[in-house]
Formats: C-alpha cells, sequence, structure tokens
C-alpha cells in the first residue's frame, strides 16, 4: 500500500513481461475495476483518467498510445513501446494516480481495479486491425451509442479524422504503413463472445500444429499431446471443453475423462 493523502491506495502491479514477447512492440492493455465494479462513475471520472495517461505518456517518451477506449468498469489501451520494462512502469503509474485519485474523491479505502491487468502481445499486422476495431466497437456492443463515432471517451474520431495528443502520430503511420514485421506467433485479443472463442480456438490450434510440427491425427492418437493443448486452451482462454472438442474432433465426454 502506498498512502495517498490521509487514504492508502493501492498500486496496481504486474509481474515481468514474458521472454517470448520480446520479439513485439505492440501491447494491448485491459484494466478493469474490482469485481467488475463502475470505477468511471462519470465523465468527469473517464477525463481524469484520461488526463493521467497523457501526462505519465509525456514522462515516459518510449509509450506511443495508438487506440484507447474507457468504458464505465474498464479500459482498453493499445500501447507501441519498444521497451517493455516502460510498459510496466507506464501501467503502474497510470493505474495508482487514478487510484489514488479515486480513493480521495469517493472517501474510501482499498483496491480500485481487479488483479493485475491483462497484456496481450500482437504479433502480426491482421490481430493488430482487429485490435483496433475491437477497441472501437466496446461501446457499440455495450450499447452505449449506436456508432462508434458517436463516444467520447475513445481514440475513434482522433484516430480516424483529427489529432489526439494521447495518439503519437508516429504510431499512426507506423500503423498506415503497414511495415512492421509479421511474425507468425499466437495472439488473441481479449473477446467473450462464444463465435470469437470458436476463433480464438482454431488460432491456437492452427500455431500448436505448426509449432510441434503435426498434424490434426496425431494430436488425436496422443494423450499427452491432446492433455498439453487443452490445458493451455482452458487455463489460458477458458475455453469450453465442448468449443475445443469441436475443433480437434473428439467428443467433450472424452475430453474431460483424458483430463481426469
Amino acid at each position: 500500500y502506498i498512502k495517498g493523502g490521509n487514504k492508502k491506495t493501492r498500486g496496481e502491479f504486474m509481474p515481468r513481461i514474458p521472454k517470448e514477447y520480446i520479439n513485439t512492440s505492440f501491447f494491448h492493455i485491459m484494466v478493469q475495476g474490482i469485481n467488475k465494479e463502475y470505477v468511471f462513475n462519470n465523465n468527469k471520472d473517464k477525463e481524469k483518467y484520461l488526463k493521467i495517461m497523457k501526462d505519465t505518456k509525456e514522462e515516459i517518451n518510449d509509450i506511443q498510445i495508438v487506440s484507447y477506449c474507457v468504458m464505465d468498469n474498464h479500459v482498453h489501451i493499445l500501447i507501441y513501446i519498444e521497451d517493455t520494462n516502460n510498459l510496466i512502469k507506464f501501467m503502474h503509474k497510470v493505474n495508482l494516480k487514478y487510484a489514488k485519485y479515486y480513493n480521495k474523491k469517493y472517501d474510501r479505502v482499498g483496491y480500485v481495479f481487479r488483479d493485475r491487468y491483462k497484456t496481450q502481445p500482437i504479433f502480426y499486422e491482421k490481430h493488430l486491425y482487429q485490435c483496433i476495431d475491437y477497441i472501437h466497437q466496446n461501446p457499440v456492443k455495450a450499447h452505449m451509442c449506436r456508432n462508434s463515432s458517436e463516444y467520447q471517451y475513445s481514440s475513434y474520431n482522433n484516430n480516424c479524422f483529427a489529432d489526439d495528443s494521447l495518439i503519437s502520430s508516429n504510431a499512426r503511420e507506423y500503423i498506415n504503413s503497414r511495415k512492421f514485421k509479421e511474425n507468425k506467433e499466437e495472439i488473441f485479443i481479449f473477446m467473450e463472445n462464444d463465435e470469437n472463442k470458436e476463433e480464438i480456438c482454431k488460432e491456437i490450434l492452427k500455431f500448436f500444429l505448426e509449432q510441434k510440427h503435426i498434424d490434426i491425427n496425431e494430436i488425436k492418437s496422443n494423450k499427452y499431446l491432446i492433455l498439453e493443448l487443452v490445458k493451455k486452451m482452458r487455463d489460458e482462454y477458458k475455453i469450453s471443453y465442448n468449443t475445443i472438442g469441436k475443433q480437434i474432433g473428439i467428443s467433450r465426454e472424452t475430453l474431460r475423462k483424458l483430463i481426469v
């Protein structure tokens, strides 16, 4: 705990970035309120978080914000950064500053954000564009507006039509140039519905087969490969046995028996 005024405010920490992330500079971040509670109760709270992001970005020159969206109980940020240590510093400072502000404003003590924020690396172009679209579609999917352009607290209008001091022109130009390295690594955006879970499952399976230099039949005949694949899908991406079974060609019941 770090003292903020006469209240104690919890800093939001994150472990070091895993080694397999070092080949990318794009990261999709999601920060969520504790217990999925609203931590941006009004427009002023959202404006405050954006201002903190802007001020902290100026403190850490390596950070380039590509896209963002501040919702009622969570935030999405797409960041370009070459030094992942600076990513950790940036998110820690932003969340700590906002937590201190929030606790003081609402006369409360304790956690503001849920666990550690989530980080997913983006290794190739297709998923970069998907991520940008996903971030801007958040308020539409939440029925807060009819079109992304109507939502004030995302980068949609700024990315598409105007300049935004939060968003680096270098990052925007870099994306538009489509010159960054395409690397066939796994990358999955924060998706919730069943249709997207199936797409994630397909991508994981494809990557797994390429990584192991095997085909689907070799997985189906090898219990240990099935266990390794299912564990990854279940533990890291919360994919159901039913969805996994459909992709592998093994029934849900058979999968469960193998796992037990």
